[in-house]
């Protein structure tokens, strides 16, 4: 793993002067019903022994943009994903609080993404971890759908993957290992992970919950306990929750 220090003195971006409180509160209004995990209310004896880690996608990317296939390539962040990162971190503000620490994939568009949450939220140090990287797309990697549904026909539709796709066993492996790592290392303590739709999928279905797609800036919360392991929590949608804050005070019409 490694860090990089961040300047918070270098942040340009503007954040919305939402109510973010009130977003917080109804950061679980989710299609499913998934249980809340306490974030600014917590026992003191659950604070001193549960980790929890909330884990992201990371903002739009210009392959995003193109819905091109994306696995381990590195197309960068486009303006508008930048911005996404500076908007989410003014709800992320409110989470635990706060973030001890942030922690990434190498890939540019979540390494971008953690930098900009964290030099808004002051947290002075992102480290980078190569096991949150996505899924190896394989042969697919830079195509879109269409011109997978050409040269691959009827794989996407039956769940098939081509030969040099990286196996879900191979991901969860490296994943997992990644997020017991947090628990070992930072017991007790709150951290934010800048990671893939494709992990975060895997994830949630590794630790029994449905499978859930995630647009970017979404996630899920993950909460380790000593004696009884790693639970899911709640879901969490940003972007979204700022958008129906705005429109509730009739700031967007």
């Amino acid at each position: 793993m490694t860090s990089s220090t961040v300047d918070p003195a270098t942040v340009s971006l503007d954040v919305p002067a939402t109510s973010r409180a009130r977003a917080n509160r109804r950061r679980v209004a989710t299609r499913q019903s998934v249980p809340a995990l306490p974030s600014l209310v917590v026992p003191q004896q659950v604070a001193m022994t549960n980790t929890r880690v909330l884990v992201l996608r990371h903002g739009q990317s210009e392959w995003n943009a193109l819905g091109r296939w994306q696995g381990q390539a590195n197309p960068p962040l486009t303006i508008l994903g930048i911005q996404q990162a500076a908007d989410a971190a003014g709800l992320l503000g409110t989470q635990c609080p706060p973030f001890d620490l942030v922690i990434t994939s190498n890939l540019e568009r979540a390494h971008l993404t953690g930098q900009t949450i964290a030099q808004i939220l002051g947290v002075p140090t992102v480290h980078v971890d190569n096991r949150w990287q996505e899924n190896d797309a394989g042969e697919w990697q830079g195509l879109t759908p269409d011109e997978i549904h050409v040269q691959w026909p009827g794989y996407l539709e039956s769940g098939r993957r081509p030969p040099h796709f990286e196996t879900e066993e191979s991901t969860n492996q490296r994943v997992s290992a990644a997020l017991h790592a947090i628990a070992e290392e930072n017991r007790g303590k709150c951290i934010l992970v800048i990671s893939h739709g494709g992990v975060l999928r895997l994830l949630r279905a590794h630790l029994g919950g449905l499978d859930q797609r995630f647009p970017n800036l979404s996630g899920s919360w993950f909460e380790h306990n000593e004696s009884s392991g790693w639970h899911l929590g709640s879901l969490l949608y940003p972007l979204q929750l700022i958008a129906d804050d705005l429109r509730d005070n009739g700031a967007v019409e």
